[in-house]
């Protein structure tokens, strides 16, 4: 039976590296595609105001919730 050579240290960690790069490249650019297309959604049925006034709502009880627990942030 015949051994595989074992490929050298450096071999690896480029390929490793290229290959994190490659995965990294692509997460980006899938994050980008579905995010665009779900703002372009959004702003087409008119959501964008509802999401925003969703998040001053949270703001605004965590800054309460913050002032009843520090009195120095008032």
């Amino acid at each position: 039976m015949d051994s595989v050579p074992s490929p050298h240290v450096a071999h690896l960690i480029r390929d490793g590296f290229l290959r994190g790069i490659g995965w990294a490249f692509g997460v980006t650019l899938g994050f980008v595609a579905v995010s665009t297309t779900l703002v372009i959604l959004l702003k087409s049925a008119g959501g964008l105001p509802l999401i925003g006034s969703w998040i001053a709502d949270i703001v605004e009880t965590t800054q309460a919730q913050l002032s009843k627990r520090n009195p120095y942030l008032r």
